[in-house]
């Protein structure tokens, strides 16, 4: 399905299932695409949402070598979540967790309820002076961020892929598969560097009051898990859970256990 928003700009969403509406934001250069196996496993009760964020899928360019700008894909999501009506539940994976956590700050009666994978708030870390977790994320970021400044896009995929999956899992995506992550780099480029560059602290969440799920995955990062338990400490409504045996990218590897535990929180909170 393709929206058009603002001035005539495109957004391309995934529209499944039926149901009470879910919208559903992706992470940092993967596209709404991650989506489809956990879509598939909820869309007999829920109608999905899931937009492309700009640069990726069918959804309009991101101007090249133009830093993001949350205020723009606040207004590409904004349009989707319209669309839906209101109550609205968010799920948001990584960066999409952070623009989660946005829309629900900015607009909090059109949101029912919040389930955050995996939040990347590096602005949380900054703020409470977390500097072990902060140098670890860091060092991958600030590596992507000069792969990509000489133009060598292989390594900055290979460096962020593997952080994120952990070491080899770049070499083991065949070729072919490699060509739509490739696609998309200006656009994870530009993400990466807006992640990076969020001085947001953690407190500026404390007024979103809505029953909040905040997901860590049981094999992830120290300083995914640091982040995670920050936003838990400030969300008035927030409550933990772990995703066995997952990594990061527990919407993509884990889906089914993931579509168990939103269950189980959307019916807690009905």
């Amino acid at each position: 399905m393709l929206l058009s928003y603002d001035t005539g700009l495109t957004v391309d969403v995934i529209d499944f299932g039926q149901g009470r509406p879910l919208l559903l934001i992706h992470s940092a250069g993967m596209g709404a695409a991650q989506w489809r196996v956990l879509m598939k496993s909820i869309g007999d009760e829920y109608w999905c949402l899931a937009p492309n964020l700009r640069g990726y899928g069918r959804s309009s360019p991101w101007p090249k070598g133009r830093p993001a700008e949350i205020s723009a894909e606040i207004a590409l999501l904004e349009t989707v979540a319209d669309k839906a009506g209101a109550p609205l539940a968010l799920v948001g994976h990584s960066m999409g967790a952070w623009l989660a956590l946005e829309l629900a700050r900015r607009r909090p009666r059109h949101y029912g309820s919040l389930a955050l994978i995996e939040p990347v708030v590096l602005g949380a870390l900054r703020a409470h002076g977390e500097q072990a977790p902060l140098a670890e994320v860091g060092a991958m970021i600030d590596d992507v961020l000069a792969a990509f400044a000489r133009s060598d896009t292989a390594a900055a995929m290979e460096r962020f892929t593997d952080y994120w999956y952990g070491a080899g899992a770049w070499a083991a995506i065949p070729l072919a598969q490699r060509m739509p992550i490739f696609a998309r780099a200006g656009k994870m480029h530009a993400d990466v560097a807006a992640v990076w560059a969020d001085r947001t602290p953690v407190s500026a969440f404390a007024g979103v009051a809505q029953p909040a799920l905040v997901l860590s995955a049981e094999r992830t990062t120290p300083a995914a898990r640091r982040m995670a338990e920050l936003l838990a400490g400030v969300l008035p409504a927030a409550r933990r859970a772990v995703i066995p045996g997952a990594g990061h990218m527990a919407p993509v590897t884990h889906a089914a256990e993931l579509a168990a535990i939103l269950k189980e929180f959307w019916a807690e909170i009905a």
